[in-house]
């Protein structure tokens, strides 16, 4: 695929943090693709975005940047147990890839958390490890999500951890809805 670029990190109308900048160079990435040079300054004002584009286009780091900017620039931090962003992707390969991502840069704030739920793991050992480093940032699969939701009895009142949400991500948003995602975000909404 040829690399197509529309500018610099650098351009952005609101400057990126020093080490996210870092952590691009790290990875490799000198310049914005198309989507992200269209999305990441609507999704940094606070703007609902939506994005279609090919495999291989950029479109993780295109929310994966704002995400850290937005919890970056809170006025209140986020405590442990505050939930700040979720980002929910259909199936556990994509949730797998998405969370490798965000560790590159993650690991360059230790003031956050991130935490992966997905199907195919102990969801009582995803409740200890939540409930004992937190998860200000959870990359999750819907199923998961939800059984997560219905923990309460094992000490996990997720629906107050979320109260800090800034940003929700609908990775791949057309397969959720295929998936009855739109039935689950409404139960979800009664908890």
């Amino acid at each position: 695929m040829e690399h197509v670029t529309e500018g610099s990190w650098e351009s952005l109308p609101v400057p990126l943090h020093p080490q996210v900048l870092g952590a691009l160079r790290e990875l490799g990435f000198p310049y914005m693709t198309p989507v992200q040079s269209a999305t990441i300054p609507l999704f940094m004002r606070n703007k609902d975005v939506a994005a279609e584009a090919v495999t291989g286009s950029g479109k993780t780091l295109a929310f994966v940047i704002p995400i850290l900017e937005i919890l970056l620039r809170r006025e209140e931090k986020l405590k442990k147990s505050q939930v700040g962003a979720i980002i929910i992707t259909p199936t556990r390969e994509l949730a797998i890839q998405i969370d490798e991502v965000l560790s590159h840069f993650t690991k360059h704030f230790p003031e956050f958390s991130q935490i992966l739920w997905i199907g195919g793991r102990n969801p009582g050992e995803d409740v200890e490890k939540f409930k004992q480093q937190g998860g200000n940032i959870i990359v999750a699969t819907p199923g998961r999500l939800e059984d997560m939701f219905r923990r309460k009895a094992e000490g996990l009142d997720l629906a107050s951890c979320v109260r800090s949400l800034d940003v929700l991500v609908l990775d791949e948003a057309d397969r959720l809805l295929d998936m009855g995602f739109e039935a689950r975000r409404r139960k979800w909404r009664t908890w």
